[in-house]
């Protein structure tokens, strides 16, 4: 029986890591010169988040833009910003009840039953991407999944966590020195 419980601790552990982790990817040209860049403009996202989201996102990603010293502008920027975000269904099969013990009334060691439980969740999905205004180049790309939780402060809080996280690697620490 405790190492039914245990094991069942085990895999609510493992689904609990799994369901609050953010997980931030970055990459870049590396060859750009990004202490050239300080204005910025929006360009209009291929895929929009719905409801309050879209301003929520754009705000997210203005404050730590701004905070790296860039300014928005209403023409002529040095970069384009645009963002995009999925939202899928993520599905997670966990078993328990793996530990071999003794059958009841047999008195030896077999194998015990194994239980799967199915866990489906909300994943979202935040890539902001930020280009070149000039010719149209890729410098910067971002990404953040994160679990979408029922709860909308939450959700909020995640964003702004995750796009901070995101804007901790702009610019490349090897072009912070430049």
């Amino acid at each position: 029986m405790n190492r039914r419980v245990f094991a069942g601790v085990v895999a609510a552990l493992l689904l609990s890591t799994v369901a609050f982790a953010q997980k931030i990817n970055t990459d870049y040209d590396r060859s750009a010169n990004f202490s050239n860049y300080h204005t910025y403009m929006w360009e209009k996202s291929p895929h929009p988040a719905k409801g309050f989201w879209d301003q929520r996102i754009v705000d997210a990603v203005n404050k730590q833009l701004q905070a790296k010293g860039l300014t928005e502008v209403q023409s002529n920027p040095d970069v384009w910003v645009v963002y995009s975000n999925s939202i899928h269904d993520q599905k997670e099969v966990i078993g328990s009840g793996y530990g071999f013990g003794p059958a009841w009334g047999w008195g030896y060691w077999g194998p015990g039953n194994v239980t799967y439980n199915t866990y489906v969740t909300k994943q979202g999905t935040l890539v902001v991407e930020v280009a070149d205004a000039k010719d149209h180049e890729l410098l910067w790309r971002g990404s953040a999944t994160d679990t979408i939780s029922d709860n909308s402060n939450k959700n909020i809080n995640n964003l702004n966590k995750a796009v901070q996280k995101m804007f901790s690697y702009y610019p490349p620490k090897d072009q912070q020195k430049k």
